[in-house]
């Protein structure tokens, strides 16, 4: 069996206080991600076994499954993945739902997944080092790692950190209730060199801007592809 049956028990996550305001704000129809750029890098993913790390309320799982992937979806937010329950029994796609945490992956055996997707959760958890080499565990060898995040250097971001080397917690300044008041900045070397500390390489990136980006402005959003290192 691939998955535990029970799971521990870490008390309420960052994204619990916000999923209705979370959902109602960037998934109000259920119909699943829309993002032109994530789908690209993700690539052809039928009758692949994928992982969607740090799923949420199920956006980019719905997206996989639509891609024709047999998907199972983690994340720690209970009141996230009960919004993602509902989509399913609303329109089943047969994605399996797990409450675990992207840092251990402890549900999961070694080489589980042909490929593992998160899109904009990178820089809510804690201990990047610690999700990625779970990541990597979980891989097949020669799997794929498609990931989003928050650019580091886009100017609405770094105007809330200090050092822009440093690896640190900020505070969101965001119009609306539907984020966690915090996050963790990492320079974009912490990310190139964490993967490829944990046996990744780094086969296409993208820069994206931001709807709150101003045209010709540092781009908002950061796009990765890697793959695991068969050796």
């Amino acid at each position: 069996m691939w998955y535990a049956s029970g799971v521990v028990d870490r008390g309420p996550a960052a994204y619990d206080d916000v999923a209705e305001a979370y959902s109602r704000t960037f998934d109000p129809d259920g119909t699943g991600l829309r993002d032109p750029v994530f789908t690209q890098l993700l690539g052809d993913v039928d009758g692949q076994a994928v992982l969607a790390l740090a799923c949420g309320q199920g956006q980019d799982a719905r997206l996989l499954a639509d891609l024709g992937a047999d998907v199972v979806a983690v994340d720690i937010s209970e009141q996230m993945l009960l919004r993602a329950h509902e989509h399913e029994r609303a329109a089943s796609r047969g994605i399996r739902y797990v409450h675990g945490d992207a840092r251990t992956l402890e549900a999961f055996a070694d080489g589980s997944f042909d490929g593992v997707a998160c899109h904009m959760a990178l820089m809510d958890i804690p201990d990047l080092a610690a999700a990625i080499f779970s990541v990597a565990r979980v891989l097949r060898r020669g799997g794929w790692f498609v990931f989003s995040i928050v650019h580091p250097c886009f100017r609405g971001h770094v105007e809330n950190v200090a050092d822009y080397l440093a690896d640190s917690r900020y505070e969101k300044r965001v119009p609306w209730d539907a984020l966690p008041a915090h996050a963790y900045h990492r320079p974009i070397s912490a990310y190139v060199n964490t993967l490829a500390e944990a046996g990744f390489s780094t086969v296409r990136m993208v820069e994206q801007h931001h709807e709150a980006s101003p045209e010709g402005d540092v781009p908002g959003l950061l796009y990765a592809r890697c793959l695991r290192d068969d050796l």
